[in-house]
């Protein structure tokens, strides 16, 4: 040790203490020590002066060595105890072994004195330090056991320890006939959050909510953090669907109030999925697929909401795997086919152009409507192959429609937010464009808002790069994003579509009347081309012609068709165009048909 040895020893005879003492201080220790002849000293020196060894004689009026050594052993057990005695039977001395003395030495031979010290001093630090070792391997146990059950940026409990909490809850809730309600919560747009304001932000917040989280549950709920920015609440003691819609209304508008993370106020939106056990539930996993499930139809559902599963959700979840394996080879098997939708020119009723429109003919299901599969082919990357095959397909049969010279319609092909963020898409639409011959002017390219937010700046140098080569960019679904004006101002465009959901109360609602005469105005000073979707009446056509829209499209101006009978409407159009020259042009397609 560092410091002096602290000796405490209980001894009444002051010559032998002195005896004992320049042994000691013969055998080169250095020591500091008490010397105590009373119980009462002997209780005093064990707490006061905290020895590290002590020196006792067997025989003292008011305490013996074997009592001692039980105070010794009550109050400090980890403490060396050496008897040194004057005599000792081999009895007593092994009894006093037994019951915790480290040694004893005769008086008559007090050269055996240093070395016992040195060998109990040396066997109590080994004690010390093999007690530490296991201290920490068992604070180094405990503290992976709490890792294994709780989350490290939050402390909440995490997906293993909630699992364990489900089965309990699970068995209880059976034998007792009680109800209670899993609610998953995933933060809408988290992903904003990391990538605007930094990680370190992203982890203040979630911090933040897991603390409201835990303000909101009552003690005998459990809040759990199931790893990135999805959490649990395990609630106890819930009778049915409206209490817990009651929990996840509290939680959404709790959660709304916004947080300082010091780039700006943020708020956090959650969608939530709810499942109410123990219901027809044995395993806790068959719980958490289910809430997963419920969680991922808010999302489908516009986010920032709360559904409750019930099984016909397990139904749409097949069904979209069934899309999802059946998308991987319908490519391959031809199973896809390209429908075009006229656009007219609503001051001549001239088809000037088409859209595009990618149809799948499964040959089990039939015609599968695009909003059942175009979502799946987004989300797992298939789209960019199955739009590059639309893009060829569209634009050879653009060319192919070449022969009727003025009157050849350009085509419109969309393109999904995952192409638009695929490397080397410019160079792909130059190649498809020369491998089919098709003029660039012929081709317009239409993408959503969302398509061009997530990377603002690639995706203006991708537009820009198409326009400089002659390619049309229409920016579609035009007034429902957040930010259109932006857009429009910032991205090279040639033509702007006003969104079906305006053009429908076009004639009803005189807001739809407004927003609509404000994009053609816009559209306009910026000379851009303006065309409405969704067409459905006459009135709706003559309003918008009245407006001076530019073009437009819908079931009312011609449906979607085969290539086969547009190249038939088109040839009808052109005879009839060389035989009438001089009559007035029809109001709509769909009047010649």
């Amino acid at each position: 040790m560092d410091g002096p040895v602290r000796i405490l020893i209980l001894e009444d005879s002051p010559e032998d203490a002195e005896l004992l003492q320049r042994e000691i201080l013969k055998g080169g220790i250095r020591y500091v020590a008490r010397v105590v002849d009373t119980r009462a000293d002997f209780l005093d020196g064990l707490s006061a002066f905290a020895p590290d060894i002590i020196l006792c004689d067997n025989e003292l009026p008011g305490i013996d060595g074997s009592a001692a050594l039980g105070l010794a052993r009550e109050i400090r057990p980890e403490t060396p105890f050496i008897l040194v005695t004057g005599s000792i039977t081999d009895q007593q001395a092994a009894d006093m072994l037994v019951r915790g003395a480290t040694d004893y030495v005769l008086k008559d031979r007090r050269s055996r004195l240093v070395p016992a010290i040195r060998r109990a001093l040396g066997e109590a630090e080994e004690r010390a330090r093999r007690g530490r070792a296991e201290e920490a391997v068992r604070r180094t146990e405990e503290q992976m056991a709490h890792d294994a059950l709780f989350d490290a940026l939050t402390g909440l409990p995490n997906r293993r320890r909630l699992m364990e909490s489900l089965a309990r809850s699970l068995g209880s809730a059976k034998s007792a006939r009680g109800g209670f309600a899993l609610l998953l919560i995933d933060l809408d747009h988290f992903k904003d959050v990391n990538d605007s304001l930094g990680h370190e932000a992203g982890d203040r917040l979630l911090v933040s909510v897991a603390e409201r989280l835990q303000a909101l549950a009552r003690p005998k709920d459990m809040v759990a953090r199931l790893g990135g920015d999805e959490f649990a609440i395990l609630a106890q003691a819930v009778p049915g669907a409206t209490e817990a819609s009651g929990l996840a209304e509290r939680i959404q508008q709790a959660l709304l109030v916004p947080v300082a993370l010091g780039g700006g106020d943020v708020a956090a939106p959650v969608s939530l999925g709810l499942v109410l056990g123990p219901a027809q539930y044995d395993a806790p996993e068959d719980l958490l697929r289910d809430a997963d499930t419920a969680l991922y139809r808010a999302k489908d559902l516009g986010r920032a909401r709360a559904e409750i599963f019930d099984p016909s959700m397990h139904e749409r979840v097949k069904a979209a795997l069934r899309t999802q394996s059946d998308l991987r080879q319908a490519l391959a098997r031809r199973e896809f086919r390209v429908l075009y939708q006229p656009i007219v020119w609503l001051g001549t009723s001239v088809l000037g152009s088409c859209e595009a429109l990618l149809r799948w003919d499964h040959p089990t299901r039939g015609l599968v409507p695009p909003a059942d599969f175009i979502p799946i082919a987004e989300e797992t990357g298939a789209i960019v192959p199955i739009g590059e095959w639309v893009l060829r397909e569209a634009c050879a049969q653009a060319q192919a429609w070449d022969y009727l010279g003025r009157k050849a319609p350009s085509v419109a092909v969309n393109l999904s937010a995952r192409q638009f963020r695929e490397r080397g898409l410019g160079r792909t639409v130059e190649r498809i464009l020369q491998e089919t011959g098709l003029p660039p002017r012929r081709l317009k390219l239409e993408v959503t808002e969302s398509a061009i937010m997530t990377d603002a700046d690639e995706a203006a140098a991708i537009v820009r790069q198409l326009r400089e080569f002659g390619v049309g960019f229409a920016l579609d679904d035009f007034g429902t994003g957040h930010s259109s004006l932006s857009y429009v101002k910032r991205f090279p465009l040639s033509d702007l579509k006003i969104d079906r959901s305006f053009v429908s109360d076009i004639t009803t609602s005189a807001e739809a009347a407004a927003i609509a005469t404000a994009v053609v105005s816009l559209g306009h000073s910026l000379d851009l081309t303006v065309t409405a979707e969704g067409i459905e009446t006459e009135a709706q056509r003559r309003f918008l012609r009245g407006l001076r829209c530019d073009a437009g499209q819908g079931y009312h101006l011609g449906r979607p068709m085969t290539s086969e009978a547009l190249e038939t409407l088109l040839r009808a159009r052109k005879r009839r165009s060389r035989k009438h020259r001089s009559a007035s042009p029809p109001s709509s397609l769909s009047e010649t048909g």
